[in-house]
């Protein structure tokens, strides 16, 4: 079997066009040469799928007297390759500079370079009248935090918050954020909002579109009464225009409990990116 496999290590060090000065007269010598630091690559790929039709063939010709057949080998190495390919499990990225070895197996890739595609993205002014409510939470596999801000049609700040949470995922820590800045709004006397939030998820919680997690129902519902008490509108941000409140956020972690800034009080960053909103520039999406 270690023959074979040698065999088709040579095989396949030709095809991937590996220059070694050494002769392999082990395994361990071919993996060096095969194997490189990139997930999911071809040259990762390939040696994996040889040793397992190698280790298949060598049952078939143990208990089953098949004699072991390199070039059958071979054949069912590159049967597997394009199966998986056709399947989407190896994708082009996969045999980065190793476009020849695609040739190899007879696959023509698009390697047409795609364009990317930018997108800009506008927070915008509520109209005279009506305030806007911008929350946010995140979770980065340690803590939970939130944060939030509330402000006019000139974009000015009416008061904004950060803050820990107690959910133990990001959804958790959007919908703690949320249900703080919409008890803000009532103990404030506001009652026409404009909610916008950049987790889609929690609107159609809002809405009733999705079935709720046990552990965010009550939450949920608490919310809901809330904005039954006010008249409003709750839409959808890209992550890139809810800087305010995703900045807010990361403040959230540093702090043991809710505390409210008011324009004066904000940091100096967080003031920056409130500006920007107001005079209408845009956050730039990269796609």
């Amino acid at each position: 079997m270690a023959r074979l496999l040698l065999k088709c290590g040579f095989t396949l060090t030709t095809c991937l066009n590996i220059l070694s000065t050494t002769h392999y007269n082990s395994i361990t010598c071919l993996l060096k040469d095969w194997l490189i630091p990139t997930k999911g690559h071809i040259r990762n790929i390939i040696p994996v799928i040889i040793c397992w039709y190698l280790w298949d063939s060598r049952n078939a010709s143990k208990h089953d007297n098949m004699v072991m057949n390199v070039l059958n080998v071979i054949a069912k190495v590159k049967n597997k390759i394009l199966q998986l390919y056709g399947a989407n499990l190896i994708k082009v990225e996969s045999f980065k500079n190793c476009i020849h070895v695609a040739n190899e197996f007879g696959l023509n890739l698009n390697l047409h370079p795609t364009t990317r595609k930018d997108k800009l993205i506008h927070w915008r002014l509520p109209v005279v009248g009506c305030f806007k409510l911008n929350t946010d939470g995140s979770y980065n596999k340690v803590n939970a935090r939130c944060g939030g801000i509330i402000r006019d049609y000139s974009g000015k700040v009416v008061e904004a918050f950060a803050g820990p949470s107690s959910g133990i995922n990001a959804i958790q820590a959007e919908v703690d954020s949320l249900l703080y800045g919409v008890q803000l709004c009532l103990t404030l006397g506001l009652y026409n909002i404009w909610v916008e939030v950049d987790a889609m998820l929690l609107i159609h919680y809002i809405e009733g579109k999705t079935s709720l997690n046990p552990s965010n129902f009550y939450k949920i519902r608490d919310i809901k009464h809330c904005l039954s008490l006010i008249s409003y509108y709750i839409s959808h941000i890209m992550r890139e225009g809810n800087a305010v409140a995703d900045g807010l956020a990361k403040l959230g972690c540093s702090l043991t409990g809710f505390f409210d800034f008011n324009d004066h009080s904000l940091p100096r960053e967080i003031k920056g990116l409130i500006k920007l909103d107001q005079l209408g520039l845009p956050y730039i999406r990269f796609y």
